[in-house]
């Protein structure tokens, strides 16, 4: 937990103001700015106290103050300097909080719209790739910004002159929520690495409330993308749950294989007083030997005209039928130079939950014109069902396109502020 913000016996005053310079880490530190009258300048070991500059006050006062403690990622901190610069092209401002630790080097937090990053020296030294990438290890760092900065404003304490800051080329890479940054002067180049931090991480960190630091503004450019995030673990569920649908299909196919349990051709005459709505079309008797979906396939002649055709499935048991109606219609020509055509001499009726038992087809056909039409019927049990087969996969599907849809969008707004997107 954070400790209470200390206060440390004064060290020496502000050579303009005479105010009290607190001296938080007189063995790093050796430029100072003054919280009172912010006049910068340097103090060493030995040698009077020069002034540099002075800065303007801080136009509104910073969410984390000098000297405040806590701990973030497990390691104790304390605010010792605050910084506030802008890029040189750009009016938009950010804070940086220089952090004094025991264990390491003094680190940085820098806030920009109300999103966060701790900003440590880096270990290693990369190597820009011509593709404006740097890579370590599997991870790759996309060039994101590259800037020249101004130093607007600064109080407390600093172990290097922050003015040397504003002669500094800053190119930042970042594949998030991880940045790597390369600061090049004049006579040498140095790497930091960052990682985001959340609003309420920081809270944490300095036992603040929640509402202490400003909302997040926009898309930050360390910030996880939320569905990006979801990505990963519902793709490979959905991938996992699609497979066992595909088994399920595979196995159902295997131990109930689709079956011709009957197939029939038949003749209609328009003309014929015999076949008539009161008197159908009456098929064989088939078995059907175990209840499930049943499928009636129809191909008809039919030739520049149409066919209705209802149908009735009769359990010649229970005397139970299941009716339903096909019309088919098929027409072609020829016109402006070019064969045209419309409609199919064939269509297929899906019945489900079909009990078992014995049963026959009533039909009871109707068309226009007097030429005869040729009918075939066939009935197949344990059909394919591949509508449902593929609308499970959709279903399947739907959450893992919406979160890639959502997370596109999230990285289209997060490189609209580079000038480097892709």
């Amino acid at each position: 937990m954070p400790t209470d913000q200390p206060t440390p016996d004064p060290s020496f005053d502000c050579p303009h103001c005479q105010a009290p310079i607190p001296g938080y880490n007189l063995a790093e530190s050796s430029y100072f700015a003054c919280a009172r009258c912010q006049t910068y300048f340097h103090y060493g070991d030995t040698g009077p106290m020069e002034i540099i500059t002075a800065f303007p006050p801080l136009p509104t006062p910073p969410a984390l103050t000098l000297g405040q403690e806590g701990y973030l990622d497990g390691e104790w901190i304390r605010i010792i300097g605050i910084l506030r610069k802008r890029e040189i092209q750009y009016e938009d401002s950010w804070l940086e909080y220089v952090l004094m630790t025991k264990q390491s080097e003094p680190l940085m937090l820098s806030e920009f719209r109300g999103h966060w990053m701790i900003i440590r020296p880096a270990e290693a030294v990369y190597k820009e790739e011509k593709s404006q990438t740097v890579r370590e290890g599997d991870r790759e760092y996309a060039l994101y910004n590259q800037y020249n900065c101004l130093i607007l404003n600064a109080v407390g304490e600093f172990s290097w002159n922050i003015l040397d800051d504003a002669k500094l080329t800053i190119s930042e890479f970042i594949a998030p929520p991880h940045l790597v940054s390369r600061e090049t002067g004049e006579s040498q180049t140095e790497w930091y690495k960052a990682t985001y931090k959340t609003p309420k991480e920081i809270t944490a960190a300095f036992g603040l409330p929640e509402t202490a630091l400003p909302q997040p503004l926009g898309v930050g450019a360390l910030q996880p993308s939320p569905a990006g995030l979801k990505r990963k673990t519902v793709g490979w569920f959905a991938t996992r749950l699609a497979l066992a649908v595909v088994v399920v299909q595979v196995l159902f196919f295997i131990l109930k294989p689709p079956k011709t349990v009957f197939a029939n051709p038949y003749f209609w005459d328009p003309d014929s007083t015999r076949q008539t709505r009161s008197e159908p079309i009456v098929s064989a008797s088939f078995t059907l030997d175990n209840p499930g979906a049943v499928a009636i396939e129809l191909k008809v002649s039919v030739d520049n005209n149409w066919f209705e055709l209802p149908v009735s499935l009769v359990n010649e048991q229970s005397g139970q039928t299941f009716d339903f109606t096909r019309i088919v219609e098929y027409y072609h020509g020829y016109e402006g130079g070019e064969n045209w055509s419309e409609g199919a001499q064939d269509d297929k009726a899906i019945l489900s939950r079909i009990p078992a038992g014995n049963y026959h087809l009533n039909f009871y056909p109707s068309s226009e014109g007097k030429n005869r039409v040729s009918f075939q019927v066939k009935v197949i049990q344990n059909p394919i069902l591949y509508s449902n087969f593929f609308v499970l996969l959709l279903l399947i599907a739907i959450y893992p396109i919406i979160l890639y849809i959502q997370d596109k969008s999230f990285e289209h707004k997060r490189w609209a502020e580079s000038d480097f997107g892709p």
